[in-house]
């Protein structure tokens, strides 16, 4: 079994808080992670079972209630969202810690019928799917070594034919392992029962096609730039249905709404944010996508390894709560892939190349350093070589292997 990075976290979070919600996609592992933690005294529910949903939605405060010392562990809170009303009274009343471990797989700031998420009395943690780093039991160290610019000279190669490969397999534990055409039947059944089933927790959409539509329309265009106008287009929506099926789709965990970066008076700084695939697997499979055609296809395995990185990045990010991910892009179409803000206001600029690195791939980072970062800036370039290569004092170029 493969360690997740979040089980550390998550074990300093029930002795800090009431309670912890253990959030993120369905099939990552949450229920095997909270199965992991020690807990003295703990009676677990899982509200997938009919049975055990229908007590809890007839009495929820009754379900809620728990023995001094106990942990009660719900499984997929989201199913019956009174539950929260209830438990909110119980931590009210109650400051003792670790009362609760609350798994999810949508989230509840965006679920229905939720009036109250519990965020100033839970823990919150996401656990994504597996990052390379996890796979690969290294440490959870990648941005600390970037922000210290305190890389090794050399890191084993990960050319672009292997990266790809990895991106193909993403991070979803149990279809990892299968060969083609069964993943790709696990993907296009997987969305399908969230389309179906989960989404009803979510939203009242019962349009299933359309939202079929727009999540495949979003997968093509992971880590691109987009308007709403352009996907209620494609869907036949007007505008704001539009942009109410990008978000129930976020809050499946499907896609990741990153921000245009928005520190500066530069008034040619672009607002649009960039929407990207939360796994990389689901992307190319459901897009029914070929190792071998999207490694020829500059402009498909760009946005795949790109996506790929940004999850690599992401993961790291939520361990610890410090980390903030944006992007940029202005007027003058200089753009920098993904900004990673520290909670100290140093800045990371992350430039993602598949290929040979060259002077040329740090123009706009050093006119970002120069011209729109009033804190300290590192510039790196992540690509598929072996080396670490200094480009000026704070820009490196780093192998996607240093990542984990």
């Amino acid at each position: 079994m493969i360690r997740r990075w979040s089980e550390t976290r998550l074990n300093e979070l029930m002795t800090v808080r009431r309670g912890v919600n253990l959030t993120g996609a369905r099939q990552v592992g949450k229920t095997t992670l909270a199965g992991l933690i020690p807990l003295p005294s703990s009676t677990r529910y899982t509200l997938d079972d009919s049975e055990i949903m229908r007590a809890a939605a007839d009495d929820p405060r009754g379900f809620v209630k728990h023995g001094s010392g106990e942990t009660l562990v719900i499984d997929e809170i989201q199913k019956v969202p009174e539950l929260l009303d209830a438990i909110k009274i119980v931590l009210d009343g109650d400051n003792a810690r670790g009362q609760y471990l609350l798994t999810g797989s949508s989230n509840l700031r965006f679920a229905k019928s939720v009036r109250d998420s519990l965020a100033g009395r839970l823990g919150w943690l996401r656990l994504r799917t597996l990052a390379l780093g996890e796979i690969n039991e290294s440490s959870p160290d990648f941005l600390e070594k970037a922000f210290n610019r305190s890389f090794k000279r050399q890191y084993a190669e990960i050319d672009k034919r292997e990266a790809l490969h990895l991106a193909f397999k993403g991070g979803y534990p149990e279809p990892r392992e299968f060969n083609v055409r069964e993943r790709r039947e696990w993907f296009k059944t997987y969305l399908g029962d969230l389309l179906t089933k989960d989404i009803r927790d979510v939203t009242e959409i019962r349009k299933v096609a359309v939202l079929k539509t727009a999540a495949t329309w979003l997968l093509a265009h992971s880590s691109q730039l987009f308007s709403v106008d352009e996907l209620a287009a494609r869907t036949g929506l007007v505008k704001e249905t539009a942009a109410n099926y990008l978000e129930a789709l976020r809050a499946l965990y499907l896609f990741d709404k990153v921000e245009a970066y928005a520190k500066s008076d530069y008034d040619m700084i672009g607002k649009r944010p960039k929407w990207v695939a939360t796994d990389t697997s689901l992307m190319a499979n459901v897009l029914n996508w070929n190792e071998q055609d999207v490694y020829l296809d500059a402009q498909r395995s760009g946005k795949l390894i790109e996506t790929w990185v940004y999850h690599q990045l992401a993961v790291l990010a939520d361990l610890t709560g410090e980390y903030e991910i944006t992007h940029y892009r202005d007027n003058r179409k200089r753009e920098i892939d993904f900004i990673v803000e520290r909670s100290d206001g140093a800045l990371l600029g992350v430039e993602v190349k598949a290929g040979k690195v060259s002077a040329e791939d740090f123009k706009h980072l050093k006119w970002f350093a120069a011209n729109i970062a009033k804190s300290p800036f590192t510039g790196i370039v992540v690509h598929s070589g072996k080396d670490v290569l200094s480009f000026g004092e704070g820009f490196y170029a780093i192998p996607f292997s240093a990542m984990g």
